[in-house]
């Protein structure tokens, strides 16, 4: 595995962890959600959270569905990019409409 899989690992364990213990959800509890077998759903969150293990992407959305964050918060390097994408998250469509809208503002056209 290079440094560059490992980091990305490392950033989804910590978010995995701390998004779990933010929703007051035990290993267990969230392994059982996502329909993980109770006798092994403590073990195999804990090794996503460790980075042991990185769960197929049917597992990252489930997981990113039962925490309530979107899929990308998970992997994405940047603390900023993540805060913003759990606010644009967490707001209605409209809103995120109009988040798109000013954001497009601020970006150069790219010429073709």
């Amino acid at each position: 595995m290079s440094n560059l899989d490992q980091s990305s690992i490392s950033v989804f364990g910590r978010r995995l962890r701390a998004q779990r213990l933010a929703m007051g959800l035990s290993q267990e509890a969230l392994g059982v959600a996502i329909g993980i077998d109770e006798s092994s759903s403590r073990g195999r969150i804990s090794r996503y959270e460790l980075g042991v293990n990185e769960p197929a992407l049917a597992i990252s959305r489930l997981l990113a569905k039962a925490l309530e964050v979107p899929m990308g918060y998970f992997y994405c390097d940047d603390d900023l990019e993540a805060e913003a994408l759990l606010l644009i998250h967490a707001v209605s469509h409209e809103q995120r409409r109009k988040i798109v809208e000013i954001l497009r503002g601020c970006v150069p056209q790219l010429e073709e």
